[in-house]
């Protein structure tokens, strides 16, 4: 049971995160100078232009997903429902865009905080122990800046997991991530629905998952559908219920979000813009030494603290026993994204850890504890500091330059939801944030068939290349506008008012736009 003083102090608690977490995008705000914008984004920036891109379709009155990044001819789909909710809250102001998904961010990331705390009090018994767990889903992350600081050979080829992996460590999704924080605390609400034996409520919450965030249900699927079998093989039962009454409620948990994951994996499958969006969406799970050093600090107190959860609840040992065993399979499962579905895993090994610590004589449980929190804190820590440091640096792409900005704006006011421009990546990577066209290329997962398209672009651009096959290039991606900036520039040579196809529209400092003539 959670008092309402604990209540009081998770809020208390999330606030004070979510303000920590804000900070250096406040100093971003501050930084903005003679006519330079802040982007609204510190890290995976590509990624967050994207979210804002679909934040724009929304606000155009769609609700299916068209690709901002590509330029084939697409009726839509149901995807990045989120984003376009969000934006039809917001319009099409940019400013107002990015102040509505933080907004979001805050709200969501905040719920989620209680929802992991509410998690977390169905393994821990005392207060203590709840707040330290908390204080570790929220800010620890795993040893990956040691790894950071050791600079090993290529054979580890990856960055450190809690440094790329929202999904393993909250500090990410905290910070960044917004349909992932909503998805996190509707996972943990059905697990936690499930665990009550309330199999209608986990069903909702995993179908209102699918919507924002569908490999989430697949991870709660494969935990709960293995505890199911584990309690029928072990014959667990505690306070009156048995493994039957599992069976009944992971019925309802599978039942109620099928339809929906079952349309979108025949959309990832089937549907040939999104297949291929998905074959070109490679998230590897990394060299397994990278999950080891992220967190093998909270395995040895994690053992002890799950023998202490089989003493006084079997059938909770049995749960978080299997969710952690099951978790190495699940991130080497051969699909793209196999790296995502470590979701959460982080809650379930942060329980045990602290519960373990508890167990500890008094004499060790505070050198051990501490020895964990200096383990696990310094990677959000230099996170938020590398964050701090870019949002004080005026420069692209954290930052947009004025002449850019103008050229958005003569765009905005003069083309058509859907047309498509044509740029130099970087460019295509921010326009769509801010302007209703689509770009042919800007993104490495959206921009379909991006290692053809790239060397056409840097063709297109260059001095050198025939009329035709300049020509050709904009007849094939329907292209709507082109674009002359430094990135396109660095490409080539190409000078675009000695040709008949391109007329002249807009002119700022070093920014220029031309239209394609019929």
């Amino acid at each position: 049971m959670i008092t309402r003083a604990e209540w009081r102090w998770v809020t208390a608690f999330a606030g004070v995160v979510m303000l920590l977490t804000s900070i250096p995008y406040l100093r971003g705000v501050t930084a903005q100078t003679e006519g330079w914008e802040f982007g609204g984004f510190l890290l995976a920036v590509e990624d967050a232009n994207a979210y804002i891109a679909q934040m724009g379709q929304g606000a155009r009155g769609e609700w299916l997903y068209v690709p901002a990044y590509s330029s084939e001819a697409y009726a839509g789909a149901l995807v990045y429902a989120l984003l376009h909710l969000l934006g039809r809250l917001a319009g099409t102001a940019h400013t107002t865009q990015v102040v509505v998904y933080h907004a979001a961010r805050v709200l969501f990331s905040s719920i989620m905080l209680a929802v992991s705390y509410a998690f977390l009090a169905r393994l821990l018994p005392t207060i203590s122990l709840r707040r330290l767990g908390l204080l570790l889903v929220a800010l620890g992350g795993g040893l990956g800046w040691l790894l950071a600081l050791m600079r090993p050979g290529p054979w580890l080829g990856s960055l450190p997991v809690d440094f790329i992996l929202p999904e393993a460590f909250s500090y990410l999704i905290l910070f960044a991530y917004v349909h992932l924080a909503l998805a996190r605390a509707l996972f943990l609400v059905a697990l936690l629905a499930y665990l009550a034996g309330r199999g209608v409520w986990a069903g909702l919450a995993l179908l209102a998952a699918g919507l924002v965030q569908p490999l989430v249900v697949i991870v709660a699927w494969s935990v709960i559908g293995l505890h199911v079998v584990l309690a029928w093989i072990l014959r667990q039962n505690q306070a009156g219920r048995g493994w039957q009454q599992d069976w009944r409620a992971a019925l309802w948990a599978a039942a109620l979000p099928a339809p929906f994951v079952a349309y979108t994996v025949y959309l990832f499958r089937f549907d040939p813009l999104l297949s291929q969006w998905m074959a070109q969406n490679q998230l590897p799970s990394p060299h397994p030494v990278h999950y080891l050093l992220a967190y093998g600090a909270l395995l040895a107190p994690a053992a002890l603290g799950w023998r202490a959860l089989w003493r006084q609840a079997p059938r909770l040992a049995v749960f978080v026993g299997g969710w952690l065993a099951l978790a190495p399979i699940l991130v080497y499962v051969p699909i793209p994204t196999q790296r995502r579905l470590a979701e959460g895993l982080q809650l379930p090994l942060v329980a045990l850890a602290v519960l373990g610590l508890g167990q500890l004589a008094a004499r060790w449980q505070r050198p051990a504890t501490a020895t964990v929190l200096l383990a696990a804190l310094p990677t959000a820590l230099l996170l938020w500091l590398g964050a701090l440091s870019a949002a004080g640096s005026v420069a692209e792409p954290i930052f947009q330059p004025p002449d850019k900005l103008a050229a958005f704006a003569w765009l905005r006011q003069n083309s058509r939801s859907g047309q498509v421009a044509l740029s130099a990546y970087l460019t295509g990577n921010v326009l769509p944030a801010y302007t209703p066209l689509r770009a042919y290329i800007g993104l490495g997962t959206e921009t379909l068939h991006l290692a053809e398209k790239a060397p056409r672009v840097a063709a297109f651009y260059a001095a050198g290349t025939p009329d035709a096959a300049r020509r050709q290039l904009l007849e094939d991606g329907r292209i709507a506008y082109v674009l002359f900036g430094p990135a396109e520039r660095a490409l080539g040579e190409f000078d675009a008012s000695a040709a008949d196809y391109l007329a002249w529209r807009f002119e700022s400092g070093q920014y220029s736009i031309y239209a394609v003539t019929p």
